[in-house]
């Protein structure tokens, strides 16, 4: 969406919304549009009196709205209020807060802060924390806790999660080794425009891997997908 797109829907969100009580998502979405790309102070203030009052995803907001800019100082913001909505209860907010400490960002870099708040996370069900998790787990050889998290992390929709199960089941890592159900979640992380799934099935077409035909035909479209892809999907993994 356009930057006059989005101010033009910030306004319009703004006016629909009542200023009393806790702020819907459309009315924390539209003034945080309005403080990122309007520099509106008014916007701000209320980003700040929402959060001002424990609500956690107004915290969030305000959060994300001064990490907008990427700038060290920006994160120097950003992070105590990621701070305060992971404790009040904001799983999203938990992730953010995992990643900032993962990568020193605002805060100074500890492991152990990252993974305790990375398993807060996925307490409140972030698929994205999860598939940290299992990453983490698979890369210190624990490929039975790798695989729970992976699990936990596909059925709340994380394509990164489908594809390393994918990846489990096609070498027999932590499961025994099955083409199809390697096949099956393959498919189903392509269908969410996963990349590297996508480049796999491509390359099973080629070679006539994972029960799938020879078929340069589909094999040449799944790399055109991939290919696509990989400007458009945004991977959560750190």
């Amino acid at each position: 969406m356009q930057k006059r797109q989005w101010i033009a829907l910030a306004w319009f969100c703004l006016a629909l919304c009542a200023c009393a009580g806790r702020p819907s998502q459309a009315e924390l979405d539209a003034a945080k549009q309005q403080a990122i790309y309007a520099s509106d102070g008014a916007a701000w203030a209320r980003l700040n009196d929402w959060a001002n009052q424990h609500d956690p995803a107004a915290a969030r907001s305000l959060a994300e709205a001064y990490a907008a800019s990427g700038t060290p100082q920006a994160w120097s913001q950003a992070a105590p209020w990621f701070q305060r909505a992971a404790e009040w209860g904001d799983g999203l907010a938990a992730f953010r807060l995992a990643k900032l400490y993962a990568k020193g960002l605002g805060v100074k870099p500890s492991r152990a802060q990252s993974n305790h708040w990375l398993h807060v996370a996925a307490e409140r069900q972030q698929a994205d924390a999860a598939c940290v998790l299992g990453l983490r787990a698979k890369d210190a050889g624990d490929v039975m806790a790798a695989k729970q998290w992976f699990e936990q992390a596909a059925a709340h929709g994380s394509a990164e999660a489908m594809f390393q199960l994918g990846i489990a089941y096609q070498e027999g890592i932590g499961v025994p080794a099955d083409a199809k159900r390697a096949l099956d979640w393959y498919e189903r992380s392509a269908k969410l425009e996963m990349p590297a799934a996508l480049q796999t099935l491509a390359m099973a077409y080629q070679a006539g891997d994972l029960g799938l035909p020879r078929d340069e035909i589909k094999a040449s479209e799944m790399f055109n997908l991939a290919a696509h892809a990989i400007h458009d999907f945004e991977s959560e993994v750190f």
